[in-house]
């Protein structure tokens, strides 16, 4: 279905609003609920759920966006979420594009191997390589953990995003019809 340019200037605002809102969320303390020391990495399933059913560019865009203020808020990661989430989303909504459907399961198996290949390569760069002290514990005791943490999550980021993204595709939503 076609839109209009005011409808697709809409839909861009509303995913950036919704990734803005993850960053605050997933990068304020007390804003999100720490299990055990385990964080949710909000920012990996907001962008993979945003991405899967756009074009690959507007996937990359957002993901892309929602890497840099991720970078912005940690000031470490010389930009490895953007390059990372923006590679990672291209590739997702290129598959979903040409090769697989959209449906929950699939959107649920992206954004598992997603959240735990940021986790290991994470893992690997960051703390392995800088040979941090306690580093192969960290796996276990941080990372895992919250990689699972982040996946169990998922399915409700999915339901929400799945929502929105209806609200904003129905041909009788005039939410950004000229008026």
């Amino acid at each position: 279905m076609d839109q209009t340019y005011r409808q697709r200037t809409g839909k861009i605002i509303c995913y950036v609003i919704l990734v803005c809102l993850a960053a605050l969320i997933q990068n304020t303390s007390g804003l999100s609920i720490e299990i055990g020391g385990a964080r949710c990495f909000l920012l990996l399933p907001v962008c993979m759920m945003i991405g899967i059913g756009e074009d690959e560019r507007t996937a990359a865009l957002i993901a892309l966006f929602g890497g840099m203020l991720w970078d912005l808020s940690s000031a470490v990661h010389l930009g490895f979420n953007a390059i990372f989430m923006c590679i990672m989303c291209f590739f997702g909504a290129a598959f979903i594009t040409y090769i697989l459907r959209n449906t929950f399961i699939t959107n649920f198996i992206f954004s598992t191997l997603f959240i735990l290949l940021y986790c290991f390569l994470y893992w690997l760069m960051f703390i392995i390589i800088k040979n941090v002290k306690g580093a192969e514990l960290s796996l276990f005791t941080f990372y895992i953990p919250s990689a699972i943490y982040t996946i169990a999550i998922s399915p409700i980021v999915y339901a929400a995003i799945k929502s929105i993204k209806k609200k904003l595709y129905t041909p009788q939503n005039k939410l950004f019809a000229k008026q």
